[in-house]
């Protein structure tokens, strides 16, 4: 239950954005997914648990299997001498392995956004009348079809293309780094050497899996808190005057912060009333884009209902702005170097104990390189 909430919840937003429903429905479809944002944390970190159990599991039969082919003293009674210098050279390499990997899915990833931007670049170019509509809001698309005109449609195939094709391309560097290393150091250096091998991914592993979960899960909720409207209040808008004493006070109580707290006072005719923050931005969008686009670049405040100028910071801001590039990378790290770490534990230990005898008939376990000095 806590796995499937986060991935049914974003699916729903997704959904929603598809079939074009109203933007009160991605709302709340964003509240559920930055719910399930927490939960899928919490699952996670379950996950990583049991990959760090399985590992330890399969290190232990490793070790076994090892001791199976000795004739001595054996490696699971005598231990792994962390002070030799083999081991300990492996240990801090085997905990750099996940930092390797993580680098190469991320960068994977970068660079499969990267060439989707760029069909999407060509797609806006080449299709006509797609830059007309494809930043239309639910009501606008209904009055265009009012009007009998026809919406452009984007290519998604291409799109879908590209993304199927990278993450089978890309994946292929970071799987051989994972199959390769153990290989490599038990048949050079021998089964001590990939003791501290597993010893050091292990490790760093758990750690740095947990970090990217909850990191990345708290970078996007960033971005959801922001689109939502709760950060304004909070930026003050800098015209050379002295804050009040209280002027953050004001700004964390209740009544302070968040969409109601930058409702607008508009005068029609002799009359005043107010309105919700994001209708007057679009009715000043459609009558001053010049002061539209100053107030979104923090170039001119807007009023809080206690009077305060601040800085806008709700979505399209400079503070939504930089949350979206929290959230770039905050979205990989979840998603994919975060779980695929689950993987590189038990997928090294695996190949360990499928080579041990391999390992082991080499110089009696020694490697090529006869280090370590095991007595088989």
């Amino acid at each position: 239950a806590i796995d499937v909430y986060g991935p049914i919840s974003d699916n729903a937003g997704g959904i929603a954005e598809m079939c074009e429903m109203p933007s009160e429905v991605r709302d709340k479809t964003d509240a559920l997914d930055a719910a399930g944002n927490t939960t899928a944390a919490i699952g996670k970190g379950f996950a990583i648990g049991s990959a760090a159990l399985v590992s330890l599991a399969l290190f232990g039969a490793f070790v076994t299997r090892v001791s199976a082919d000795q004739t001595g003293a054996k490696l699971s009674t005598s231990g792994v001498n962390l002070l030799s210098p083999v081991v300990f050279a492996f240990v801090v390499f085997g905990a750099m392995v996940p930092y390797w990997f993580s680098a190469l899915t991320m960068r994977s990833v970068g660079e499969a956004a990267n060439a989707m931007v760029k069909e999407v670049a060509r797609q806006w170019s080449e299709i006509p009348g797609l830059t007309e509509s494809a930043g239309l809001d639910f009501h606008q698309r209904q009055e265009w079809r009012a009007a009998g005109r026809e919406l452009a449609k984007p290519d998604y195939q291409a799109c879908i293309s590209i993304a199927t094709k990278a993450s089978l391309r890309e994946m292929i560097a970071p799987g051989i780094l994972v199959i390769v290393s153990p290989i490599l150091v038990g048949t050079l250096c021998g089964v001590q050497a990939v003791c501290g091998l597993l010893t050091g991914a292990i490790a760093s592993s758990v750690q740095m899996a947990i970090s990217m979960s909850n990191t990345g899960g708290a970078w996007d909720n960033a971005k959801k808190y922001t689109e939502k409207g709760e950060l304004n209040g909070f930026f003050p808008y800098r015209d050379g005057q002295r804050l009040p004493d209280n002027w953050y006070q004001q700004a964390e109580s209740d009544k302070g912060h968040g969409e109601d707290a930058v409702t607008q006072r508009v005068t029609l005719g002799s009359q005043e009333k107010t309105m919700k923050i994001k209708a007057w931005l679009a009715d000043v969008e459609k009558t001053e884009p010049a002061r539209y686009n100053k107030i979104m670049m923090g170039e001119e405040p807007v009023l809080t209902i206690d009077g305060r100028k601040v800085v806008y910071a709700g979505k399209k801001s400079q503070a939504h702005a930089a949350a979206v590039v929290g959230d770039t990378v905050g979205d990989p790290l979840k998603d994919t170097s975060g779980p695929a770490l689950n993987i590189v534990m038990k997928l090294m230990a695996i190949i360990s104990v499928v080579f041990a005898d391999f390992f082991m008939s080499i110089n009696g376990g020694n490697g090529l390189f006869n280090t370590g000095g095991l007595v088989a």
